[in-house]
């Protein structure tokens, strides 16, 4: 099985008939970084990829303990939209309407892209799905995507971003995102905007609220990877203990973000 995302993840049983490695002579740029490996038909910038790939793991790391297995994660880039196409549409039409996809293929974590304006951004959402992927076996979508939402955006510009901002006027007009509906997402295919939205939105909120509430998270995921099936998250008994959800309404009207590596309220 294969686990493809971008703004919708997308389960399909088939796999790249060309790989990287298979390509050699196309690429510009072919770097690696433990067990990252980049490929790209124009030079993008290794410095900063680099640095956004690493400050994505490491924060996945330090907030709630989820770290690459070894196996390997391949980045590949390419220099414009055509060129992804040629490469990706008959094998995988749905990149047709994608900027950037994540790709399963058995042991290898694939991030396809091409060249643009939110090119870092892409490659931030995408990894954090890379990693995800490999440290459990499953998860929840609204935690899949609303981590992958959260961790595109550096941590240093969360808190003035213009989606925050957003989310802390529409809470002063009585909106909040619904857990219990986020459960009842039936499959990726049916996510709208305003699901993304208030799954980004949900993961602020317990990444942010206070410390328990990042507790509830962290021990979570952590029963996910010892392979044991924690059932919904609105009933895991930690996020009880937490009472974040007594909280949300205060807190989404504020909304403050804390930058990773402050573990103080």
């Amino acid at each position: 099985m294969v686990m493809l995302h971008s703004a919708i993840r997308i389960l399909i049983l088939l796999a790249l008939p060309l790989t990287a490695q298979a390509q050699q002579s196309r690429w510009v740029v072919e770097d690696k970084n433990g067990n990252v490996e980049v490929f790209a038909e124009f030079d993008p910038g290794m410095a900063e990829v680099w640095q956004n790939v690493n400050d994505v793991a490491h924060e996945l790391r330090e907030l709630l303990a989820v770290e690459p297995n070894g196996k390997p994660i391949q980045i590949i880039l390419f220099r414009d939209q055509g060129s992804y196409l040629r490469f990706l549409a008959n094998t995988i039409p749905q990149s047709r309407q994608r900027k950037a996809i994540f790709y399963r293929n058995g042991d290898v974590y694939q991030v396809y892209a091409y060249r643009s304006r939110t090119l870092i951004t892409d490659l931030r959402h995408e990894v954090t799905h890379a990693i995800l992927h490999q440290h459990l076996p499953f998860l929840p979508l609204w935690i899949d995507e609303g981590l992958a939402e959260y961790l595109e955006e550096p941590d240093f510009s969360r808190s003035d971003s213009s989606r925050t901002k957003s989310a802390r006027w529409k809470a002063r007009v009585g909106w909040s995102p619904s857990l219990q509906a986020l459960e009842n997402i039936p499959n990726a295919e049916s996510m709208d905007a305003d699901d993304y939205r208030d799954s980004w939105a949900m993961t602020c909120l317990l990444l942010n609220e206070s410390d328990g509430s990042r507790q509830a998270l962290r021990d979570y995921l952590a029963v996910i990877h010892q392979g044991e099936a924690p059932g919904p998250f609105s009933k895991f008994q930690k996020t009880a203990d937490s009472a974040v959800f007594s909280r949300a309404n205060s807190y989404f009207r504020k909304m403050p973000i804390r930058l990773s590596l402050d573990s103080s309220q």
